[in-house]
């Protein structure tokens, strides 16, 4: 479900086609792609609403989706069919993707194993479990199983580079996370942030702040290049 209506506005497309500056036309094509918010683990598109608003207000078009439930590959495949829809319908290259918690595992995986990267501009996870959230092995695979450490859909997302095609990569954490939700193997962009409880990630202004940085292009903390594993 899409949480609001685009329209890419004419005044940036004009601005656009008559810059003579080829770089300013890139940035005023890139301001207008969209910014697709993932919800997390038994969340919904409402629980992103208020990081909507933020985007939508600092000039960035956003929708958020409402993920058809807690299997990371339904989740992906529904991902998918958003961002074809919103490039279709905005004629827009590309969007951006920023996913909190579980979202982050479907975002990475409509990366990874549905040809995302070409269609994706960056990337922002937040408090998203890249590699395990041990306490998730006492769910069903299809209920956030998936989330488990030892499970075959992480098995399988972690397998080689997590950072694969043209996509700027940012991997965000509160202190309050667990460490694996600060991995990402290749190159990303790394950031923490002190003492946000992790249910209050997307409310929360410093979260927002940092994902409009990674969303402009700028890494709110530390380039890192991690060795593949």
């Amino acid at each position: 479900m899409i949480g609001s209506t685009l329209v890419l506005p004419l005044v940036l497309a004009l601005g656009t086609a008559l810059s003579p500056d080829p770089s300013a036309a890139l940035h005023a094509r890139q301001a207008v792609e969209p910014v697709v918010l993932v919800h997390g683990w038994r969340s919904s598109g409402a629980g992103m609403a208020l990081m909507r608003d933020r985007f939508e207000a600092a000039g960035h078009p956003a929708v958020t989706i409402d993920l058809p439930g807690e299997d990371n590959v339904a989740n992906a495949r529904a991902i998918a069919r958003l961002v074809d829809d919103l490039r279709a319908r905005t004629g827009a290259e590309k969007v951006h993707l920023v996913a909190h918690s579980m979202g982050g595992l479907s975002t990475r995986h409509f990366l990874k194993r549905l040809g995302g990267t070409d269609r994706v501009r960056s990337s922002v996870a937040f408090g998203s479990p890249q590699y395990g959230y041990l306490p998730a092995c006492l769910l069903a695979p299809d209920q956030g199983g998936q989330m488990c450490p030892f499970s075959p859909f992480l098995a399988d997302l972690n397998a080689g580079d997590d950072t694969p095609g043209d996509v700027a990569y940012t991997t965000m954490r509160s202190t309050l996370d667990t460490p694996d939700t600060y991995r990402l193997d290749g190159g990303a962009c790394f950031h923490e942030i002190p003492d946000v409880p992790h249910a209050e990630e997307p409310n929360s202004p410093a979260f927002f702040e940092a994902a409009l940085s990674a969303v402009r292009g700028v890494c709110p903390g530390r380039h890192v290049e991690l060795p593949i594993q």
